[in-house]
């Protein structure tokens, strides 16, 4: 019995120890996804999908995917590639009105592996192995209906075995490791276009323990280009978080890279966010897609459209800055071993419960004999 309440007192005690990145998003996504905002977007963003398709907008993004289709194909053929769910080479699938346009309701935090100063490029590769994956994302004014032009979309992923660039990656590989600060593979910022359109070279992300498979999502409005190519000034009008189908995630990993990743994988209907904003908020999270060549090694296409309030501003620590000098880290910010003051307090007290209650115990086993 004894053992029995110090189990449970210390589990209290540690709930508010725990990881600053171990997902409070999802509560916050709960009581966001029921806020009037939300629900008055969501009507917005539903009445822009009629606009969509009676636009040329639809039928340019069809025709854009279908040149990016052309350009890394190869010698691959339309009618040879195989096909998925959500895969299809007409231009009809390749438009913006085949998948639903998705709200992506902001997060409580941006997570612990945002890294501020991010240069402009659209190949964010650097090298690393795995399976290459262009990214092409429309933004769309939710209180116009119309594409936004000029939102600098940063988007980071980790690798294929699910390691991130640029942090003191505590939870993952990197350890105290600071050479891993000066990294930014599969990070970067890109423009939108007058169609309100961003592509990225990247790889399929890979994953890691409690998380499903995912990209990161952040639209800066209103800012300039400084002379280094990185960004400054505007606000934070979006943070969110891209999915990919099931089945595609399980094909990605039974290839070369992702196979060596040993750490458990998370399916989609078992990751807090992914769940409960897409059951909560109706929305579609999951990226569309199709294969660039015969083989999945040879590439993917996958693509969203992005409905966002421009005039929303968030809040967005980061866990470390690029700097012309290299990666700077803000281990108060995000970091598995420095508790704030509130998480050390609940600590205390929850390690003071337990010992009165052991005492109690003790006392009252002793009245007993």
């Amino acid at each position: 019995m004894l053992s029995l309440w110090l189990l449970l007192l210390l589990n209290l005690s540690g709930l508010n120890m725990a990881h600053p990145g171990s997902h409070d998003e999802g509560a916050y996504f709960r009581s966001l996804a029921s806020s009037r905002s939300v629900q008055e977007a969501r009507q917005k963003l539903a009445r822009c999908s009629n606009h969509i398709k009676r636009g040329e907008l639809d039928a340019r993004a069809a025709v854009r995917r279908a040149a990016i289709l052309d350009s890394y194909r190869g010698i691959s053929h339309s009618d040879s590639v195989s096909k998925s769910v959500r895969s299809s080479f007409s231009q009809a699938a390749l438009s913006s009105s085949e998948n639903p346009s998705c709200l992506l309701t902001p997060e409580a935090t941006i997570g612990p592996f945002w890294v501020d100063g991010e240069l402009i490029r659209s190949n964010v590769t650097d090298g690393e192995p795995g399976i290459p994956l262009i990214l092409d994302g429309e933004f769309i004014d939710i209180h116009t209906c119309e594409p936004v032009e000029d939102v600098f979309w940063e988007i980071w992923n980790c690798n294929a075995t699910g390691s991130y660039s640029g942090v003191q990656d505590f939870g993952h590989h990197h350890g105290d490791d600071d050479s891993n600060l000066d990294k930014m593979y599969l990070r970067g910022i890109q423009r939108t276009d007058k169609d309100g359109a961003a592509q990225f070279t990247t790889i399929f992300p890979g994953h890691y323990a409690g998380r499903a498979t995912h990209i990161h999502v952040l639209a800066h409005v209103g800012a300039t280009i400084l002379p280094n190519q990185t960004v400054t000034g505007g606000h934070v009008a979006h943070i969110g978080q891209l999915f990919f189908d099931q089945d595609l995630i399980a094909a990605v990993e039974s290839t070369a890279h992702y196979k060596t990743n040993n750490a458990r994988i998370t399916p989609n209907i078992n990751d807090g966010i992914f769940n409960d904003v897409n059951s909560a908020s109706s929305y579609d999270p999951i990226l569309s897609y199709t294969r660039l060549g015969h083989s999945l090694e040879d590439g993917i296409l996958a693509w969203a459209t992005m409905g966002i309030d421009v005039s929303a501003s968030y809040k967005a620590e980061s866990a470390a800055s690029l700097t012309d000098h290299g990666g700077v880290a803000h281990p108060y910010r995000w970091s598995a071993h420095v508790p704030g003051a509130s998480n050390i307090l609940m600590g205390v007290v929850g390690l003071g419960l337990v010992f009165w209650v052991a005492r109690s115990f003790r006392q009252f086993c002793v009245r007993s004999a």
